[in-house]
Formats: structure tokens, C-alpha cells, sequence
């Protein structure tokens, strides 16, 4: 699944569309919304797929903060201290097994009995526990400035 990113009224090749997947889409979403509120404010949902979006001012706006941002050296800084938190946080419980390292057997989900069951949960990998889903959110600088190259041609875009 992915988030798509449509140019309204489109003066470059680059500005017709913008896509990311779900996982990358919204870090860049929240960045946005917290380095530039102002602007950001002006469209109700950047983190669903409704059609909401920004004019063509606003879209220029926003291309110009986001490119300030990269070029003083904030949006890298943004990442590696994003990164660093996402390293130090700690695993999280296993959904599908439910922490116990063994799951029942396909199609159910939950825990299962060693005892009966004795499947080894094939997400965990019969750990009980699995990276932070965080680690699977990618934030970059260089999705950023595509973003930016995007927001300079879009001629104001909606997110669908």
C-alpha cells in the first residue's frame, strides 16, 4: 500500500505525481508537519489518502521551508536523531504469537501451546519479539528533496 500524491494543475514532469509507499509516506508527513505548522496546518489530513492537499502558493511555500531545511543541514540532523531513537528503542511484543515464541497453527492467530501446538511462530522467528515498527519507516533527505521537486512543479497537489 502506498500514499499517491497528485499535481493539480502540473508544470513539470516531476510535479504530475509523488508516490511513496505507507512506511515512508508518513515520516515525511509528520516531518512536514513539524517543520512547518504554518503550512502544514492548511491541509486537514496528511496522514490518510482523502484528496485533502495544498494550493499551488502554500505547495511553494512549503518547497521553499523544506529546502531550507536541507540546505542548512537540519533535515540530515532530523534523520540521524530519528534514527538514534528508533535504535535505542526496545523490541516489542510479538503480535502473532503473543510474546510466546510459538503460535497456533494457520489460519488462527494468538499464542500457542508448546505442549500441542509446538509451531515455532514464523514472524518472531520463535523469539517472542520482533524490531520496533519503526525500523520499517524510512526517513531520508533525499525522499525529502523529492518531495520538494515535486511540491515546485505540482501546481498545488492532493494526496489520494
Amino acid at each position: 500500500m502506498g500514499m499517491d500524491v497528485y499535481g493539480k494543475k502540473p508544470t513539470t514532469e516531476e510535479g504530475k505525481y509523488f508516490h511513496n509507499s505507507a512506511s515512508s509516506w508518513h515520516p515525511l508527513a509528520s516531518y512536514v508537519c513539524e517543520v512547518a505548522p504554518q503550512i502544514a496546518d492548511r491541509c486537514a489530513y496528511w496522514h490518510s489518502n482523502d484528496g485533502k492537499g495544498l494550493n499551488n502558493s502554500d505547495a511553494v511555500r512549503l518547497a521553499d521551508i523544506l529546502q531550507q531545511e536541507i540546505n542548512h543541514g537540519r533535515t540530515a540532523t532530523y534523520a540521524r536523531l530519528r534514527q538514534s531513537k528508533i535504535d535505542m528503542m526496545p523490541n516489542e511484543r510479538c503480535f502473532l504469537c503473543e510474546g510466546t515464541g510459538t503460535r497456533k497453527p494457520a489460519p488462527h492467530v494468538g499464542a500457542g501451546d508448546l505442549k500441542t501446538d509446538g509451531i515455532k511462530c514464523n514472524y518472531c522467528r520463535g523469539e517472542g519479539h520482533v524490531e520496533p515498527s519503526e525500523t520499517k519507516c524510512p526517513f531520508n533527505v533525499e525522499n525529502v528533496q523529492s518531495f520538494v521537486t515535486f511540491l515546485r512543479g505540482c501546481g498545488g497537489f492532493e494526496i489520494c
